[in-house]
């Protein structure tokens, strides 16, 4: 009988201010990671200089693509110690990782009627309303306090009414898209440039069984035509105020804006990209990060 194959993963390595290991860590999380570990730097320190830690996270599948997103995403941040260097890629036999985190991914509540659930442990929801995410190479299990935040946000808005039109912009894995249909929008449009981020979001819809209400695009924010009463925006702040005057414009009066990504010495200057057009309802706080409500 021939022995099985042993299953081989991906280690990706950056170097990452130590005060901001576990934010970063967050985010690979959020994008896929089965694991992630933080050691002490292996680079010379001038005396003096920020701490740094060494962040290894670790991939079931992941291409060079989703890796440079990544790592942009976090240098945009701040959260590299150096971002001219590039990340250390390699590949590594599974230590079990793979079963234990899947047993680590319990279904959960969010707020008083969301239930996220793994598709390989589904469970009676009662009354609460299922959101059924298979975690891939995008952002957004739920897990995450950003993700956690502006899905709490989302549900109190739904809880005053119901939206006609619904945008979600940088959907990641779906689950803002999701959430938001089946809390009730009629329409619901959601944009990423990522291709696997969208393979994995069309996937999630149809776990959910909404695939066929959410126009999922690969269409830049630049081209979205009409004007909608709720979108949202779990990206980074930095991300987000350079496309303020884009998504501003995408809001119809009386609509609401949910940013999140946002840590919490960026908040006031996120905020402040978006007014005076729009006035700040809320500012939520999950750990270090900040979910903004703004309404036209």
């Amino acid at each position: 009988m021939r022995p099985l194959k042993p299953l081989v993963f991906t280690s990706v390595v950056v170097e990452t201010p130590a005060e901001l290991a576990d934010e970063a860590a967050g985010i690979f999380a959020a994008y896929g990671a089965l694991g992630c570990e933080i050691t002490g730097s292996t680079g010379v320190r001038q005396r003096g200089a920020p701490k740094r830690s060494r962040l290894h996270a670790y991939f079931g599948k992941i291409n060079q693509s989703s890796v440079r997103h990544i790592t942009t995403l976090l240098s945009r941040a701040g959260m590299l110690a150096d971002s001219t260097l590039p990340p250390q890629i390699s590949r590594i036999e599974d230590p079990g990782w793979a079963t234990m985190w899947q047993k680590r991914f319990e279904p959960f509540p969010i707020g008083d009627r969301l239930m996220v659930v793994p598709p390989w442990k589904r469970v009676a929801t009662h009354d609460r309303i299922p959101i059924i995410i298979r975690p891939g190479q995008a952002f957004g299990t739920g897990h995450h306090a950003s993700t956690y935040g502006v899905l709490r946000v989302v549900e109190q808005l739904f809880a005053k009414g119901r939206f006609a039109r619904a945008l979600d912009v940088g959907t990641g894995s779906g689950i803002l898209a999701i959430a938001t249909r089946k809390l009730g929008a009629a329409h619901v449009t959601a944009i990423d440039l990522d291709s696997i981020a969208l393979e994995n979001a069309r996937e999630n819809a149809d776990l959910n069984g909404v695939a066929n209400a959410i126009r999922f695009s690969a269409a830049p924010l630049s081209s979205i035509r009409g004007r909608f009463d709720l979108i949202t925006a779990n990206i980074l702040g930095s991300v987000l105020i350079a496309m303020a005057p884009r998504l501003k414009a995408r809001l119809r009066p009386g609509g609401y804006l949910v940013l999140a990504g946002i840590l919490a010495r960026e908040a006031e200057q996120v905020a402040a990209a978006y007014g005076p057009e729009l006035r700040r309802l809320d500012l939520r706080a999950d750990g270090p990060w900040r979910a903004i409500l703004l309404q036209r």
